[in-house]
């Protein structure tokens, strides 16, 4: 099957994502009184893995250095399982690396039906963002997503238009910052609420070739669930626009100290 889950990579090794390629992550330190974040390279894995097992093929997207390194070790373990895997080294803050991923997916693997990409926190707070710190989330977390899906709807065949097995799906990977302030991570915050708005927006303006929806994960739910999530999304032909929310109900909490 010439998919392409993608797991990207982040500083903890190969982070979440699926598709011609996805964005870097890092967790931010959560409070002591929340359950612990989920570590990136727990959901990348199960990611690659989960949409393996599933019969895809995986390009994992990564940074030069180590993140490629252990995205090898990643694509060993998916050719154990009898899928197709590969490599793709790319900076996701560079246009033209980003532009040329799913391209790349193609010679390799063959066109790509779908992407799943994960923003990257920037770890700057209310107190020190500025320009650097916002322009690089806006570039990891918003622009490079929004490329990826462009360049995967310029691949999607005309055909698609009216075979809907013909047709590509995006899935934009946010996080509980989506919902709970963060004003230890403000940059990466915006970027979330800014790529949350731009799925209903690609959504509409890619269909029907691509489908483009978002999920949410937060920190309680184990690596697997997010990673069936994802699956179910991408194999969910009735589901564009719309933002799967998995954190077992952490959204419907307020922040610890609004609490009573």
């Amino acid at each position: 099957m010439p998919v392409a889950p993608a797991a990207a990579s982040g500083p903890n090794g190969p982070s979440s994502a699926s598709g011609a390629a996805g964005g870097t992550t890092g967790a931010g330190r959560p409070p002591a009184a929340t359950p612990p974040a989920l570590d990136t390279a727990a959901v990348g894995r199960a990611l690659a893995l989960g949409f393996a097992r599933r019969g895809w093929d995986v390009a994992l997207a990564a940074a030069a250095g180590d993140e490629a390194r252990a995205a090898a070790a990643l694509a060993a373990e998916i050719g154990a399982l009898g899928r197709r895997a590969a490599v793709l080294v790319a900076d996701l803050s560079v246009e033209d690396d980003v532009a040329r991923l799913v391209a790349a997916c193609g010679a390799a693997l063959g066109r790509p039906t779908c992407v799943v990409a994960q923003a990257a926190p920037v770890a700057d707070s209310a107190h020190d963002a500025g320009y650097a710190s916002l322009a690089g989330a806006m570039a990891r977390s918003v622009a490079a997503p929004l490329v990826l899906a462009r360049t995967l709807a310029d691949a999607t065949p005309d055909a698609a238009r009216d075979d809907d097995r013909a047709r590509a799906v995006v899935i934009h990977l946010l996080d509980e910052t989506l919902f709970h302030p963060a004003p230890e991570r403000l940059s990466h915050s915006l970027a979330q609420a800014a790529l949350h708005r731009a799925t209903t927006a690609q959504a509409l303006a890619l269909a029907p070739k691509v489908r483009v929806v978002g999920l949410v994960r937060g920190r309680a739910p184990r690596a697997d669930d997010i990673a069936d999530a994802a699956c179910y999304l991408a194999d969910a032909p009735g589901v564009t626009g719309a933002t799967l929310t998995v954190d077992g109900g952490e959204h419907l909490a307020p922040p610890a100290d609004e609490k009573n």
